[in-house]
């Protein structure tokens, strides 16, 4: 992504948090999917720490991950949960818990992937020892 579309991601996710902010103060409570404005922020930040820092863009990365995995947890739980009862329910909240489901899939396919391709190459390597 260029620089300057990744800046522009950080000022838009910061102003949506003081935008998230001043309608938490406002309404008296936070919602889920008010974490999102930050997901952005924080992404932003890391990618354009990347090159600089790149131990800080990957705890912004993992902070980032375990937030949206968080807050799209509880918004969709509410909204499926609704959903089952007959209850209104927001479309909103019940595609970001679809999506997560989606995110958490997929990390975990990668991290299946990137071990059995460690632990292979583990037993090649021990093999070419033992000869």
């Amino acid at each position: 992504m260029s620089r300057r579309i990744t800046q522009g991601a950080l000022i838009a996710g910061s102003i949506g948090i003081l935008i998230n902010i001043v309608d938490a103060i406002g309404s008296g409570h936070l919602e889920p999917h008010d974490a999102f404005a930050a997901l952005v922020a924080l992404g932003a930040s890391g990618e354009l720490l990347k090159e600089r820092r790149p131990r800080a863009a990957k705890v912004l990365y993992a902070v980032t991950s375990v937030l949206l995995v968080v807050a799209g947890s509880i918004a969709g739980t509410r909204a499926w949960a609704s959903l089952f009862r007959g209850t209104t329910y927001d479309w909103l909240d019940l595609g970001l818990g679809v999506l997560v489901v989606l995110y958490v899939a997929v990390g975990a396919g990668q991290l299946l992937a990137h071990l059995s391709r460690r632990a292979s190459k583990s037993r090649m390597n021990a093999g070419t020892l033992s000869e």
